[in-house]
């Protein structure tokens, strides 16, 4: 099973984050990033079902998010608040949330 599910509609990629998301699951997760925002498209990162994500995963996000129109972050779990802050990253999100 992966550890992402991704949905592209016309304006949006959805993103869902589920269980260990790890440097394992970073390039399919970069690869499937990078084709669903090559038009401009709201990015919505759904982390209510992560329960680990390691630093490699936040990169491949971070860039999404830089090339995404809109961040949108729904249903932040413990796992994600916490990784954000422990990396210093809660602004590079927060800014489009």
């Amino acid at each position: 099973m992966s550890a992402f599910q991704l949905q592209t509609g016309d304006d949006t990629a959805r993103v869902r984050l589920e269980g260990e998301l790890t440097i394992e699951e970073s390039a399919a997760l970069q690869v499937a990033l990078r084709t669903a925002l090559r038009q401009p498209r709201v990015l919505e990162i759904d982390t209510a079902a992560l329960t680990r994500i390691d630093l490699a995963a936040l990169q491949v996000l971070l860039a999404a998010a830089r090339a995404a129109r809109t961040v949108r972050v729904a249903a932040a779990a413990p796992p994600w608040t916490d990784a954000l802050a422990r990396y210093a990253l809660d602004s590079a999100f927060a800014a489009n949330t």
